[in-house]
């Protein structure tokens, strides 16, 4: 049972997760098309519950299905010393771009229109469900591209190095995002490829899901000012 559903997770992960992406994404842009106000709210609402089972399924292989916690990244860090600077380090690193990117984050969402503007969020609701995806990509895809995925090719390509499996996840990542477009899988890759070196050299999921969670979060930097009634300032002029 255990082996078989390592193997419907790693289908899900390559081949049905990024299937799924497209069409709730291009569901959601659709919907704002057509004028639905929660055109957003829906598609972060239905990527939380993806998170949320994805995690559950993770942690049920761990506790359950006999997967020790070190092998899908779960157990202590090497050094928590280290661990704790580079947190501190990249967060810091991650909070000064983001002051940045609200700077120029009318020109960025206008060079985005049309194409990932139904990404950002708007009104405050959007915001807390975008915070919301933003946490849980950080604890769900970190336990399933990194933790579980390593685990996985360890598991049936014992050939492969380390190196060699950062690699590999990192491509699964950068294509499970190919909903943003293609143009999007080369940079996410090189995410991934980033998030996984921190895994190698931490020994622990904890520091890569700080990063990533607070890489996405950036994003709500991005969002459009509040007018009165709770819509975008620029629908409300």
């Amino acid at each position: 049972m255990t082996v078989a559903l390592e193997h419907l997770l790693a289908l899900y992960l390559i081949v049905v997760g990024p299937w799924l992406s497209c069409i709730l994404y291009q569901k959601a842009r659709r919907r704002l098309v057509a004028g639905d106000p929660l055109a957003k709210i829906k598609m972060y609402r239905a990527t939380v519950a993806d998170q949320v089972v994805s995690t559950c399924v993770v942690l049920g292989l761990w506790r359950w299905g006999g997967i020790p916690a070190t092998n899908l990244g779960l157990g202590a860090p090497r050094s928590w010393w280290l661990s704790g600077a580079l947190t501190a380090v990249l967060g810091g690193l991650l909070l000064w771009s983001g002051i940045r990117l609200r700077q120029k984050a009318k020109k960025i969402r206008k060079k985005l229109k049309g194409r990932l503007d139904a990404l950002f969020p708007d009104t405050v609701d959007e915001q807390r469900w975008f915070a919301a995806v933003s946490i849980g990509a950080g604890i769900a895809e970190e336990l399933t591209y990194r933790g579980f995925l390593f685990y996985y090719a360890s598991l049936w390509f014992p050939h492969i190095n380390s190196l060699e499996k950062a690699l590999l996840t990192s491509v699964i990542f950068g294509v499970a995002h190919i909903y943003q477009g293609w143009k999007s899988v080369l940079p996410t890759g090189l995410s991934g490829l980033i998030l996984a070196g921190l895994y190698l050299l931490s020994g622990n999921l904890l520091l890569p899901i700080v990063v990533h969670a607070l890489g996405d979060l950036r994003a709500l930097a991005m969002a459009q000012p509040q007018a009165a009634g709770g819509k975008p300032a620029a629908e409300a002029a």
